[in-house]
């Protein structure tokens, strides 16, 4: 029986030889640890530069991307920050930890992102900032969205850890808000090499001080502003990208050849729900999202034969930490919890794999039909 599974180390096997050459030059080059620096530099203003903004920090993960972003616009205590429903639990873990309040809202039935009408309701004086999560590579609508933040006066944040080369007409995510946040986890089209990273972008200058708190652990007094100290972006995270960055491009290609083959293909199964790229905007799938009735039995039938789906993300409103910030009925996000499945998809993943998947999702609901004529 054939399996399919998220392959995530098939593009390391592929890049294995010049990981190791890039290690081995690295390390030629330097004398102490702290060389690594310049290397770390030259790929912020590359990655800078592809993105289409002015500065770029390298850390340690999206998730201190974001708490850093939020300290750096002073955000405290008694303030709110607005974040989608549906997203990663470090989006309102970042909130949290700053003494601020998350305040969450539903997203839309067309694409899984934040709703900006429930935004609108949300809004108050101690609004301080919007995290917009670009969830499955699809863009928020950042055209609303920077009108609102301009209107009322509040910071923007781009989410990017799921979207990472994306476009809104034209443009990169993580070039429209204040700040964006990067992840680069292992399942991402730029991934570290099973280890962490993500990056902070902004083109206010006055900003560019946060670098300085990853070497807080010299500065008493600034440590304690801070009130921890961030850890920098590792050597191996940093090889694995800088050889992923030059082949980026081979990457996002070889994930949207699978996307469109599952569009083409799955869109014509009735019984299955999928999500398309709606007018302007250019995904780059980090995961494959159906919806189910029938998600259960379709999981199971599935995994039997040897297709290794994921479940979906859970919701915050359904997490216990979460539970003093839910207020509304979150009826999408209820919706996608109950019925969503993740298919596989990963970088250079072939088609003969993609199509076993077809294939096996294919059979799964016409067994279903089957059984519905049956009971009638």
């Amino acid at each position: 029986m054939q399996q399919v599974r998220y392959e995530c180390a098939l593009v390391e096997q592929v890049l294995a030889k010049e990981y190791a050459a890039t290690m081995e030059d690295y390390l030629k080059r330097m004398r102490g640890l702290n060389d690594i620096k310049p290397f770390i530099g030259e790929f912020e203003k590359d990655f800078a530069n592809y993105i289409g903004v002015r500065h770029a920090i390298a850390v340690n993960s999206g998730s201190d991307a974001l708490q850093m972003i939020l300290k750096a616009l002073g955000i405290k205590k008694g303030d709110e920050v607005i974040i989608p429903d549906l997203t990663y639990q470090a989006v309102a873990l970042a909130v949290v930890y700053c003494g601020a309040r998350p305040v969450l809202v539903d997203v839309r039935k067309t694409d899984l992102t934040m709703d900006v009408a429930a935004v609108k309701r949300v809004l108050t004086k101690k609004t301080k900032a919007i995290v917009a999560a670009h969830m499955f590579g699809r863009a928020c609508d950042l055209v609303e969205l920077q009108s609102l933040c301009r209107r009322q006066g509040i910071k923007l944040v781009e989410d990017v850890c799921q979207a990472e080369s994306s476009c809104l007409n034209g443009k990169m995510l993580g070039s429209f808000g204040d700040f964006s946040a990067f992840s680069f986890s292992y399942y991402k089209p730029l991934s570290s090499c099973g280890g962490g990273g993500g990056m902070i972008l902004f083109n206010d200058s006055k900003y560019a001080c946060m670098a300085g708190w990853m070497d807080n652990w010299r500065d008493d007094p600034e440590l304690l502003t801070v009130g921890q100290r961030f850890s920098p972006l590792y050597f191996m995270d940093l090889v694995a990208l800088r050889v992923k960055f030059k082949h980026l491009a081979k990457i996002i290609e070889s994930r949207k050849r699978i996307k469109a083959l599952y569009e083409q293909e799955l869109m014509k199964v009735p019984g299955l729900r999928i999500f398309q790229d709606r007018a302007g905007t250019d995904s780059v799938p980090q995961n494959f999202v159906v919806l189910c009735d029938a998600r259960d039995n379709f999981f199971k039938f599935l995994s039997v034969h040897g297709i290794m789906a994921q479940k979906p993300y859970i919701p915050l409103h359904a997490m216990d930490a979460y539970q003093r910030f839910s207020k509304g009925r979150f009826l999408v996000s209820r919706e996608y919890l109950a019925t969503a499945l993740h298919l596989p998809l990963y970088s250079f993943m072939g088609e003969d794999k993609a199509r076993h998947v077809i294939d096996i999702c294919r059979k799964f609901f016409l067994k279903q039909r089957v059984v519905m004529s049956l009971k009638r």
